[in-house]
C-alpha cells in the first residue's frame, strides 16, 4: 500500500543534501503525534513491519545552493509505502494534527494533500528505479570488522572478489527477512534482479548522529534502473517495504517509470 503526499511549505523550500536524517525525523514525529505506540515500533523494534519513503521530490523549478536544492514553489512530493495500513493511516492523521508543529530543518509545512496510489497488477519483469544502500561488515585484519557499502556494479578497492554477486545475495536476504515479517513464514521461491544502469550515480549521505558517541553516521547509496523477477508476493513486499536498508530514511523505494504501469 502506498500514499503520495504533496507537502506545501512557505516558498522557497530547501531540500537539504543530508535529507535522510530530516526526512526520518519528520515522518517519525508525524506518526508519534497520532500514535506513540506505532512510532515506538517504527523507531525501536528491529523485527517489525516498517515503512519505506522516497526522497523529497521537487515540484517546479529548482536551484542548487550550498546547503541543498532550493524549490521555488515550496512544494515537494513524497511517497510512503508499507504493508501495514495502520502505519500509513496514523502518518496521515499525524500530519493533520501536526500542522504548525512539524518541520524539516526548521521549515514548517503550511498544508498537505494525501492520495492513495494504485499498486501495479504485475511487478515481475517490469522496469523500476531506486536509490538503495546495502551495507556489510567484513573482516579487516588487523583492524577487526569494518563496514563496506556495496555497489550493485562493483567499485575499485573492493574487499570482495565479486561485489555485485555479494550485493545481490545480501539484497535477497534482506528481502526474505521482510517477507518473513509480513507472512510469518520463510520465502522458498526464487528471486533475481538485473541492474540496467551501467554507471549508477552514488551518494554519500549523512543518515543520523550516533546517540552514544555523537559521531555522524554516513551511508553510500547508488541510484539505478533495474528489473526484478520472482513470485509476486515477494515482489510486492519489495514494493511496499523497499529494497536494501535504511528504508524509512528515503532509501530503497521501488518506483516504476512513469507511463509504464
Amino acid at each position: 500500500m502506498r500514499i503520495r503526499l504533496l507537502l506545501h511549505f512557505e516558498p522557497p523550500f530547501l531540500i537539504p543534501y543530508d535529507y535522510p536524517r530530516y526526512l526520518y525525523s519528520f515522518l517519525l514525529h508525524a506518526i508519534k503525534l497520532a500514535d506513540k505506540e506505532v512510532a515506538e515500533r517504527v523507531h525501536n523494534n528491529k523485527r517489525d513491519i516498517k515503512l519505506v519513503a522516497s526522497k523529497f521530490k521537487p515540484v517546479g523549478r529548482t536551484k542548487r545552493v550550498n546547503e541543498g536544492l532550493l524549490v521555488e514553489s515550496g512544494t515537494v512530493e513524497l511517497h510512503v509505502a508499507s504493508t501495514e495500513e495502520t502505519i500509513l493511516r496514523v502518518l496521515v492523521e499525524g500530519l493533520g494534527y501536526g500542522i504548525g508543529e512539524l518541520y524539516v530543518r526548521g521549515q514548517r509545512p503550511l498544508y498537505y494533500e494525501p492520495r492513495l496510489e494504485e499498486t501495479p497488477e504485475h511487478l515481475s519483469g517490469k522496469r523500476f528505479k531506486t536509490i538503495s544502500p546495502v551495507n556489510v561488515y567484513y573482516n579487516n585484519p588487523p583492524n577487526g570488522f569494518k563496514q563496506w557499502d556495496l555497489s550493485p556494479v562493483g567499485q575499485p578497492n573492493s574487499p570482495f572478489e565479486n561485489e555485485p554477486k555479494v550485493w545481490k545475495e545480501l539484497l535477497f536476504e534482506n528481502l526474505k527477512s521482510k517477507y518473513l515479517m509480513v507472512y510469518g513464514e520463510p520465502y522458498e521461491g526464487s528471486f533475481d534482479i538485473r541492474v540496467l544502469t551501467k554507471k549508477p550515480k552514488s551518494y554519500r549521505l549523512l543518515v543520523k548522529i550516533d546517540e552514544k558517541t555523537g559521531k555522524p553516521i554516513y551511508t553510500r547509496a547508488w541510484e539505478f534502473d533495474f528489473k526484478m523477477w520472482g513470485e509476486e508476493e515477494l515482489l510486492r513486499v519489495a514494493y511496499d517495504l523497499g529494497l536494501g536498508m535504511r528504508n524509512p530514511h528515503g532509501f530503497g523505494m521501488v518506483e516504476m517509470e512513469r507511463g509504464l504501469r
